[in-house]
Formats: structure tokens, C-alpha cells, sequence
């Protein structure tokens, strides 16, 4: 079982507000996903980097972490990574 690792950026947009997530972003690497949230975070209220480590032929994921945060995440997301 080879692990495998995956990057992606959950911006935030305020909607009647409340923060909601936008369409999620993938990344090629981590420098590329550290990268791209900087940038992102000059358009979004909010910019969480995620970190995913799953199983390349199961697609069962091992662990979830936020590595990045740019400025405002709601607190049921950093919820709901941990849950995961």
C-alpha cells in the first residue's frame, strides 16, 4: 500500500454573512499549494492550504491536515478536517 500525497486550497467568500466555501483548488505540490494560497488569499476572505495522504489504490484517506491559513476560516471547517 503506497501512500500518496495531495495538496489543495478551500477558499472562503462571505455569503449572508457567513463564511462559505468556494470551489476548492488543486495543487501540484506543497511549495506550489503554500504558493497559490498566498495569492488566492489577495481575492478571498479566506484561504485554508489542506494536506491529504491517501491510499493510491484504495483512495482511503490516512490524514487531513490544514498547513496554511490566510485570513478568516470558519471553525466548522478546522472541525471538520479534524472529524475526518
Amino acid at each position: 500500500m503506497a501512500n500518496v500525497d495531495a495538496f489543495f486550497l478551500q477558499p472562503f467568500k462571505t455569503h449572508r454573512k457567513r463564511l462559505v466555501p468556494s470551489q476548492r483548488v488543486l495543487a501540484k505540490t506543497k511549495h506550489h499549494a503554500l504558493q497559490d494560497g498566498e495569492r488566492l488569499a489577495r481575492t478571498a476572505e479566506g484561504v485554508a492550504v489542506v494536506h491529504v495522504v491517501a491510499d493510491h489504490e484504495t483512495g482511503e484517506v490516512a490524514s487531513l491536515a490544514v498547513i496554511a491559513r490566510h485570513g478568516e476560516i470558519p471553525e466548522e471547517f478546522e472541525e471538520q478536517i479534524r472529524a475526518a
